[in-house]
Formats: C-alpha cells, sequence, structure tokens
C-alpha cells in the first residue's frame, strides 16, 4: 500500500509543480487573470512560488520512496 501512496504523491506533486509556477508567475506580473487585490498579487505570487517549492521536495520523497521500495522487492 506504501507504494500506491508515493504513486499517488508523486503524480499530484508533478502536476503541482508547474501549476503553482504558473499562478506565481501570473501574480508576480500583475496578471488581470488572477482575481485578487491588486496590492495582494506578490505576497500571493511569493507564496504559489513556495508551495511549488514544498511541491518539489514531496515529489523528490514520494519518488525516492518508490525507487527504495521497488528495490526492496
Amino acid at each position: 500500500m506504501a507504494g500506491g501512496c508515493a504513486t499517488f504523491c508523486v503524480i499530484m506533486s508533478a502536476l503541482a509543480v508547474p501549476l503553482m509556477m504558473f499562478f506565481g508567475y501570473l501574480c508576480a506580473t500583475q496578471s488581470p487573470m488572477i482575481d485578487i487585490p491588486e496590492n495582494q498579487k506578490p505576497d500571493a505570487g511569493k507564496g504559489c512560488f513556495m508551495a511549488a517549492a514544498l511541491y518539489a521536495v514531496t515529489f523528490a520523497a514520494a519518488y525516492g520512496s518508490m525507487q527504495s521500495s521497488k528495490q526492496a522487492s
């Protein structure tokens, strides 16, 4: 079961990193596509970039877990 959980985390993280980077880019460039007040967009962009970094760490940890479970079996 741990392999299935790690696989799920890898897939979700692989999708989340580019999505959060895109949202961060939109906020950082003050894009009208993001409907929040203009003065909050820079902080929102930083938050999105930090979330993308945390998802990348999750991806690395889950992928490492998947690889180690393959070698153990």
